[in-house]
């Protein structure tokens, strides 16, 4: 992989993501798509919820252009990497329009799970035996049977693509979670050049991570725009595709362990979820503010309140505690990332 290639591929999806996203905006707001009130929910004013047009845009802008810079040979992706990406396009088409669909209609949570399972499961079986498929556990110790390698990598896309659904609960969390471990898949993709599918791993890793990086200045603390579920199914998706195709297949024990460590944050976020619901006798699709940015959330506010006596604290000063609580959050989960990725990394050397 040349450096000025990836270079022109991070530059350029971050130029159309920040060029798109004000119109996105703007025609959100025309046609009032705004994310919806909700008890659960940290915002109290009106924000569009179509930013994952954007993001989907500068993605697929991204991924023709590193499609066509593998022909030219600026890119050094092999014949077998460059087959993979229609395959792949497939797949985010088919998530981003389910998460689109749900923004502007809300579907009910089965028959978009059910169409997600679909689209996974086609994406799997058009990017043929080699392609997107987890073929072995463990370091290839434990072999499994094709129908058991596509209901595996079938589950792992569709479970990672809703626990980034689950965590945009914050301004700029899901995007900036993303963002870190797109660059922690990128960079392990540099760190071990020869592996199989590591050029296609760097050219997926670094368009994504140019897509939010011009997105992420409207999405974060106070944001203008919110990813939706578009957004966050299609990050969800290319980061499982991305370590399905750069990870999973490496011979080594530590091959599944590195992509569970970088998404560590928000995995183990929908797995605690999923239990405590099923522990009260809830659906583990039933909403719920006990996510662990809520919890974080409610601690940090609560700390800087009582800083300060009770018969002082003024609407003015709960508001800006309100803001300053929200923006703490936020940046605490970052760091808690970055140390999961730098673990990864550290494994991965």
């Amino acid at each position: 992989m040349a450096w000025w290639a990836l270079g022109a591929l991070l530059l350029l999806s971050a130029a159309i993501s920040w060029f798109l996203t004000p119109l996105v905006l703007r025609l959100a707001r025309r046609y009032r798509t705004f994310d919806t009130f909700d008890p659960r929910k940290i915002h109290t004013r009106r924000v569009p919820r179509l930013g994952g047009v954007a993001i989907f845009c500068a993605v697929s802008i991204g991924l023709l252009i590193a499609l066509l810079a593998s022909y030219g040979g600026w890119l050094h992706m092999q014949a077998f990497e460059s087959t993979l990406v229609p395959a792949i396009y497939v797949g985010l088409c088919g998530f981003f329009f389910i998460g689109f669909f749900d923004d502007l209609r809300s579907l009910p949570a089965l028959p978009r799970l059910i169409a997600q399972l679909v689209v996974a499961t086609a994406t799997v079986l058009l990017s043929g035996a080699g392609g997107v498929r987890i073929t072995a556990a463990f370091g290839h110790a434990l072999h499994i049977a094709p129908w058991q390698q596509v209901a595996l990598t079938v589950l792992w896309i569709v479970g990672v693509a809703n626990t980034f659904n689950w965590i945009d609960g914050l301004d700029g969390l899901a995007g900036g979670v993303a963002c870190i471990s797109a660059l922690a898949f990128l960079t392990l993709a540099l760190l071990h050049p020869a592996l199989p599918y590591s050029a296609l791993t760097g050219a997926l890793s670094i368009v994504l991570v140019g897509s939010l990086l011009g997105f992420l200045p409207y999405n974060f603390f106070p944001a203008r725009i919110f990813l939706g579920d578009g957004g966050a199914f299609s990050l969800g998706y290319l980061l499982a595709v991305i370590s399905v195709v750069g990870l999973f297949k490496q011979a080594a024990v530590i091959s599944m362990v590195l992509p569970i460590t970088v998404l560590a944050l928000p995995i183990g976020d929908t797995a605690f979820a999923i239990i405590r619901r099923l522990v009260k006798g809830k659906s583990p699709f039933t909403p719920d503010a006990r996510h662990i940015h809520h919890r974080i959330l409610s601690l940090v506010s609560r700390t800087y309140r009582e800083r300060l006596p009770a018969e002082q604290l003024t609407r003015i000063e709960e508001k800006f505690i309100q803001r300053r609580a929200h923006r703490d959050t936020v940046l605490w989960l970052y760091t808690v990332c970055l140390l999961l990725a730098g673990l990864a990394i550290w494994l991965g050397r």
